[in-house]
C-alpha cells in the first residue's frame, strides 16, 4: 500500500502550539510600501529557466510577504541555492520560502498534492525553514490531486511506451480533466473538511481502477497492484490533516491579501509547454502564460505596479517526449539538477532557438523584463551556436520570414498538426566564439528584445544590465 514517507514520524497528526499566532501574523501582514507591486515570473522555454531561483532573488530585493502559485501542480521542480549552502527543490511551496516572513499563496489554479506538499514541508524543516505549512495558504477551491489519479497517470504513460506524452507522472491532467467534466463531483480543498470526503474519495478510485483496466499491461502491472490497494481510510486521514495544518480560505479574502500586499507571482513549467500553444500533446494540461496571474490580479482589484518577467536560458532544454528542434547530444555542459524518471525520459540539451523564443514573446504579448539564465552553465564552452531560422519551414505553421505563426487559441489539431513538423525541422545556425557580452548582444538583436537581467550563478544574486 502506498504510504507518505510524512507518516513515519511519531504523532503525525500533531499541532504547532504557536500555529495560530502565526496564521493571525500572517493575515495581519502588510507591506511598508503605499505602491504595493506584484511581480509575475514566467518561463518562455520548456520549463527549467531558473524560475526558482529569480523568484527568491525578487524576494529578498523586494521584501514581499507573498509568493503566488498560480498554474500547474506538484510537477515543478524549481531548485534554490542559498549562500550558506542549503538547497532545496521547490515543488509546491514558494520559491522564495527560505528568506523569514514569507508565506506561500496557492491559488484556486493550481492543482495541489497533499502528500507530496506534507513531505516537502517535513524537509523544509529539516533546512530550517520554520512553520513551513502555518506559512501556506490555500485557496478552498483549489484542486487536489488524489493518490489514485497520480498512480493512473504514471500507468498511462508506462503503456504508451514509445508515444509518450513526456508527462512527470504526477497526476495533474486528470485531475484538470476531472475538473472539467465531474464539475463539483471533483475533488477539491472545501471537500477536505466534509463529512462526505471518504465516499468522494472511494468513487474517484472505482473511476480510476476502471480506467486503470483499460490500460492495465505487463510494464506497469506494480503500479496497477498498488492502486488496487490504496488504503482509502489512510488517505481520508490524510486530507484531513493537511486541511487542519495549513491556512485555507476562500477567494475573497485570499484575494484580498495580494490587493493590499501585492506579491511574487511564480509561474511553473514554461510556454511551449502550454496547453493552448505548445506542443501538444507533448505539454501540460495548464495555463503557463501570464492569464492566471493576470485574472487573479483582476479579481483582487489590485492597483499597484505589475511588471511581467519573462526567463529564458541560456541554451535549450527539454524534459521528455516531444521536439526540441536543437537538440545537441554532445553539448557539454556543467551538470544540473534534471534527471529522468520511468515515465517521463530523459533530460535533453540544445542550442538556443531563437525562432521559438520569438514565438515565446509574442504569445505573451512581450515581457516588461527579459532574463536570460545559467549562463554559469556556458563558462567552459569555446564556440556556440545559435538557431536563427528553420529550413523549409512548414508554410501552414511559418510565416515567409519563419517566424512561427500564432495559433487559434485551443486548436489542438492544429497543435498536433505543428508539433509533428517541428519534430521533422533542421534549424539554420549563427556559430561564434563564446564571449558572454558578445553573445547577449547577438541575442538581443535576433529577439528584437532587450535582455535586462542575467544569472551568473546558481545563489539569488543576479545582474541587472
Amino acid at each position: 500500500m502506498e504510504r507518505s514517507l510524512f507518516f513515519g514520524a511519531a504523532a503525525p497528526f500533531s499541532m504547532s502550539s504557536n500555529r495560530e499566532d502565526l496564521m493571525s501574523n500572517i493575515s495581519e501582514q502588510v507591506l511598508s510600501s503605499a505602491e504595493p507591486q506584484a511581480h509575475i515570473v514566467l518561463g518562455l522555454g520548456y520549463g527549467d529557466e531558473g524560475k526558482g531561483s529569480f523568484v527568491d532573488h525578487l524576494v529578498r530585493k523586494t521584501g514581499a510577504r507573498f509568493i503566488v502559485r498560480f498554474n500547474g501542480g506538484a510537477q515543478a521542480a524549481h531548485h534554490v541555492v542559498t549562500e550558506d549552502g542549503r538547497e532545496h527543490c521547490f515543488r509546491q511551496f514558494g520559491s522564495g520560502m527560505f528568506v523569514a516572513g514569507t508565506s506561500t499563496i496557492l491559488s484556486r489554479y493550481v492543482l495541489i498534492d497533499p502528500q507530496y506538499l506534507l513531505e516537502e514541508a517535513e524537509e523544509l524543516a529539516g533546512k530550517g525553514v520554520c512553520y513551513p505549512l502555518e506559512r501556506m495558504i490555500v485557496s478552498a477551491d483549489a484542486p487536489i490531486i488524489t493518490p489514485f489519479n497520480r498512480l493512473l497517470n504514471q500507468m498511462m504513460e508506462v503503456a504508451r511506451s514509445g508515444n509518450r506524452h513526456g508527462s512527470c507522472g504526477f497526476g495533474v491532467g486528470l485531475t484538470q480533466r476531472d475538473v472539467e467534466e465531474l464539475g463539483s463531483k471533483a475533488l477539491y480543498v472545501r471537500d477536505l473538511a466534509t463529512a462526505e470526503l471518504g465516499s468522494k474519495l472511494f468513487q474517484l478510485w472505482q473511476k480510476s481502477l476502471r480506467e486503470a483496466e483499460q490500460v492495465a499491461c505487463q510494464v506497469n502491472s506494480a503500479l496497477y497492484e498498488t492502486l488496487k490497494n490504496v488504503d482509502i481510510d489512510y488517505y481520508e486521514q490524510l486530507l484531513r490533516h493537511f486541511y487542519h495544518r495549513v491556512r485555507v480560505l476562500e477567494d475573497e479574502a485570499l484575494l484580498a491579501l495580494i490587493r493590499e500586499n501585492g506579491a511574487i507571482f511564480e509561474g511553473a513549467q514554461g510556454l511551449m509547454l502550454d496547453q493552448n500553444y505548445g506542443t501538444f500533446p507533448h505539454c501540460t494540461r495548464s495555463n503557463c502564460t501570464f492569464e492566471n496571474a493576470l485574472d487573479l490580479l483582476k479579481d483582487s482589484g489590485f492597483a499597484g505596479e505589475i511588471r511581467r518577467i519573462g526567463l529564458l536560458r541560456g541554451y535549450a532544454t527539454r524534459h521528455g517526449a516531444g521536439p526540441l528542434v536543437t537538440v545537441c547530444p554532445d553539448l557539454d555542459l556543467s551538470s544540473c539538477h534534471n534527471g529522468s524518471n520511468p515515465w517521463q525520459g530523459q533530460f535533453r540539451l540544445g542550442w538556443f532557438d531563437a525562432v521559438a523564443a520569438r514565438y515565446a514573446l509574442a504569445v505573451v504579448g512581450g515581457v516588461d523584463l527579459l532574463v536570460l539564465t545559467n549562463l554559469d552553465r556556458m563558462a567552459t564552452l569555446k564556440e556556440v551556436k545559435i538557431a536563427t531560422a528553420y529550413k523549409c519551414a512548414d508554410p501552414r505553421f511559418f510565416s515567409e520570414s519563419g517566424e512561427m505563426l500564432l495559433p487559434d487559441k485551443g486548436r489542438l489539431d492544429y497543435l498536433a498538426a505543428r508539433t509533428e513538423a517541428l519534430s521533422g525541422i533542421v534549424p539554420s545556425y549563427m556559430q561564434m566564439p563564446f564571449q558572454l557580452e558578445s553573445y547577449l548582444k547577438a541575442l538581443e538583436q535576433l529577439l528584437k528584445h532587450p535582455i535586462g537581467a542575467i544569472s551568473l550563478s546558481p545563489m539569488h544574486d543576479k545582474s541587472y544590465r
